[in-house]
């Protein structure tokens, strides 16, 4: 396998999306060689400048062919007298060098917490029932587990909720086109459950917490071997795409001390080290921030916009692995904005200009100040323009879709579903106002 020439230890970082080309960007910027696997090297990351793209079939699924590669290029590095430092940037890749570390370690640096802790943030049911139990603040929660009464929970439980499953199986996926449904009433919940229950009995029941996308928000570390923090950061969203229940389209980092430690210390407390994210949302009905989900040993979706605050988290992740000097950071720039270029244009068009919450001066005006981006650069062009070729051939394609159609653009499911449910889904609207669109049948 060809390599290229390395003249210091290479990372090797498990995706070239939005996640991995942040990744990328941090580190060879900083001379850091760089190996990028995916199975899709026509997405606009893999047009990066900033490393040398390996494919690796089957990238996405996380399965044996990425193991497979990654030892394939470990024997190569160990043939070289190295060992590489590996980077992961998905739930499916950070899974799948956790549980087969031992086969990893012999060729890679690793720095992740024990499996117990890292099978904590990619099982939500397991989180939850631990947040619940160290008094960490949660919205209230639900499990349809075990003996449960439905009607006592509709009963109990402020509207509007969600109900959504911890991980959706595949009869989910084939059923429903959204990864959650929100009732506003206790009828509506007994009638949601009805439907869903028998598709997905693996479910959680939460209270919405009410608010914006602006209420939502971040704190970001490093913990160190001995679970000292090498860096301490705090942001929040501004716009997200699906808005309600989305990924950040537009940030912005925050000068919050407060929200950064209580990331640390929700983090501390559960036994992680290595990269680690809480998110949260502030509840207007108490002002409490509370929990909504935490990502640990990966990269977090708006990344970068860390690194542009002044804290290099992939290159601190890489020189602590090494066993390199590494000065605790938690002096940033606060105001820093972080654009999505793809996704916060289909937010704007699809939400905020038609609903007039934003008019083409506020929108442009919410850009000041400093920015940086999912994919534009200076220095590395490619992932942007490949980008705009995308968007640019995707309108024209919409443009054309909607002068055929005779009716708006809708989410479709499968017209196989019982008469029943597709009533319920019909008149149910599942956003309460927060910004998914009605689903409809065929």
């Amino acid at each position: 396998m060809d390599l290229g020439p390395l003249e210091k230890t290479p990372a090797v970082v498990l995706g070239l999306g939005q996640n991995g080309l942040g990744a990328v960007r941090a580190l060879g910027r900083a001379g850091i060689p760089v190996l990028g696997l995916d199975s899709d090297l026509d997405q606009p990351g893999a047009h990066t400048r900033w490393c040398r793209k390996i494919h690796c079939p089957d990238f996405a699924k996380g399965g044996p062919a990425l193991l497979d590669k990654l030892v394939e290029i470990g024997r190569e590095l160990e043939r070289r007298g190295m060992k590489g430092v590996i980077v992961p940037t998905g739930d499916l890749n950070v899974q799948l060098v956790s549980e087969r570390r031992e086969e990893l370690e012999p060729y890679y640096h690793l720095s992740l917490p024990s499996k117990e802790v890292l099978r904590l943030f990619l099982d939500k049911k397991s989180f939850y029932k631990l947040a619940i139990e160290r008094g960490f603040p949660l919205p209230r929660t639900w499990f349809t587990e075990g003996d449960h009464d439905i009607d006592a929970i509709a009963r109990d439980i402020e509207y509007p909720c969600l109900i959504k499953p911890f991980q959706p199986n595949a009869t989910w996926r084939e059923t429903f086109d959204t990864r959650l449904f929100l009732a506003d009433s206790a009828e509506m919940l007994r009638r949601l459950y009805a439907v869903i229950y028998p598709v997905h009995q693996d479910l959680i029941i939460q209270e919405y917490m009410p608010g914006d996308d602006a209420q939502v928000c971040w704190g970001v570390t490093y913990l160190d071997r001995d679970q000292r923090p090498l860096a301490k950061w705090a942001g929040h969203k501004i716009r997200q795409y699906p808005r309600g229940f989305g990924t950040a389209t537009l940030a912005e980092s925050l000068d919050d001390p407060e929200l950064a430690q209580m990331a640390v210390d929700i983090l501390v407390g559960i036994g992680h080290r290595g990269y680690g994210v809480v998110e949260f949302k502030r509840d207007r009905r108490d002002g409490k921030r509370k929990i909504t989900e935490a990502t640990g040993g990966r990269t977090w979706f708006p990344h970068s916009i860390v690194t542009r605050s002044g804290i290099n988290l992939p290159l601190l992740w890489y020189r602590d692995v090494l066993g390199l000097p590494v000065e605790p950071q938690t002096r940033y720039e606060a105001g820093i904005k972080w654009i999505h270029e793809e996704r916060d244009l289909k937010t704007v068009m699809l939400y905020f200009l038609p609903e007039k919450r934003l008019t083409p001066w506020t929108w442009l005006k919410s850009y000041s100040g400093k920015r940086t981006y999912a994919y534009a650069a200076w220095d590395d062009p490619g992932p942007f323009l490949n980008s705009a070729s995308r968007v640019l051939k995707a309108g024209r394609n919409r443009v054309r879709r909607m002068m055929r159609a005779k009716e708006p653009e809708r989410v479709r499911v499968k017209s196989s579903r019982p008469k029943d449910m597709q009533e319920l889904l019909l008149s149910a609207d599942p956003t309460v106002g927060h910004g998914l669109r009605r689903i409809s049948v065929d």
